[in-house]
C-alpha cells in the first residue's frame, strides 16, 4: 500500500464496508466492542492521576479526525463543511471534555452514542477501501464518538432523564429544517433527510416512507438508550 493511495480518491464498493459484508461485521462488532471497554474502564480513567490529560488527548484526535476528514474532501474535490450529525456531536463531545459541563452531556449522549452506533451499524463510507485512511478514520472516529458520552455517564456518573430525551427529540426535529433548505440549496445530503443513502436504498418503497422511518427510528432508538440509562452502572 502506497502513501499515494493511502490519501487518495480510489474506490472499490466490493472491497468497502458495505451493508452484510466483512467489513461491516467488523464496523458493527466495534461499537460492541467500544461501549464494553468504554464501561469497563471509564471510573478508572477518571480516578487516574492523568485524567486531565487523557480528556486533552482526545480533544486533540477528535479535531484532528474531524480537520482531516474535511482536508481530504476537498483534494477531491467535494464540498464538506461539518454539518454531518457527528459532526455536531464531535463539537459538542470536544466542549464537554474541555469543561466537564453537565448541560451540554445529554446531546452529547444521544448524538454522539446513537450517531456513533447507528454509523457502523450502518455505514455509509461512499465505497473506500481498507486500502484508503478513510476506512479507518471511520472506524476509529465514529468509536470515539461512543466512548466519550459513556466515559461520563460511567466515570463522572452523569445522567439524563426523559425530558432530556423530549428536549434533544425536538432539538434534532427542529434542526432538520434548515438541513433540509441547506440540503436544497447545495445539493447535499447532511443528516440523510434529502435522499435516501445507497447502503439502504432497497429497504424503501419511495422517499416519504423512508423520512417517516427516520424520524421513528431516532426516537426509538433514543428511548432504548434511556433504558439503558436506568441500568445501574457496575
Amino acid at each position: 500500500m502506497s502513501f499515494a493511495r493511502f490519501f487518495d480518491h480510489d474506490t472499490n464498493i466490493n472491497l468497502a464496508a458495505t451493508m452484510f459484508s466483512i467489513h461491516h461485521l467488523i464496523y458493527a462488532s466495534t461499537a460492541v466492542i467500544t461501549v464494553f471497554i468504554t464501561l469497563k474502564f471509564a471510573k478508572m480513567i477518571h480516578n487516574s492521576v492523568h485524567e486531565k490529560a487523557f480528556r486533552i488527548g482526545f480533544i486533540v484526535v477528535l479535531l484532528f479526525l474531524e480537520l482531516s476528514y474535511h482536508i481530504h474532501n476537498w483534494t477531491y474535490p467535494r464540498f464538506s463543511v461539518p454539518l454531518n450529525i457527528c459532526s455536531f456531536a464531535l463539537f459538542m463531545s470536544v466542549y464537554l471534555l474541555a469543561t466537564n459541563n453537565k448541560r451540554i452531556f445529554k446531546y452529547v449522549f444521544f448524538f454522539g452514542t446513537l450517531g456513533g452506533i447507528l454509523a457502523l451499524v450502518l455505514p455509509t463510507t461512499l465505497g473506500y477501501t481498507y486500502y484508503n485512511f478513510r476506512y479507518y478514520h471511520f472506524w476509529f472516529v465514529h468509536s470515539l464518538l461512543i466512548a466519550v458520552p459513556l466515559y461520563y455517564y460511567s466515570g463522572y456518573n452523569y445522567k439524563v432523564n426523559y425530558r432530556d430525551l423530549l428536549h434533544v427529540y425536538s432539538t434534532v426535529v427542529l434542526a432538520t429544517i434548515p438541513i433540509f433548505l441547506f440540503n436544497s440549496l447545495f445539493n447535499t445530503n447532511y443528516w440523510f433527510i434529502n435522499e435516501i443513502p445507497d447502503n439502504v436504498s432497497t429497504f424503501f418503497p419511495n422517499f416519504y416512507v423512508y423520512i417517516f422511518v427516520w424520524y421513528f427510528t431516532v426516537f426509538f432508538s433514543m428511548n432504548l438508550l434511556y433504558l439503558f440509562t436506568k441500568q445501574k452502572p457496575s
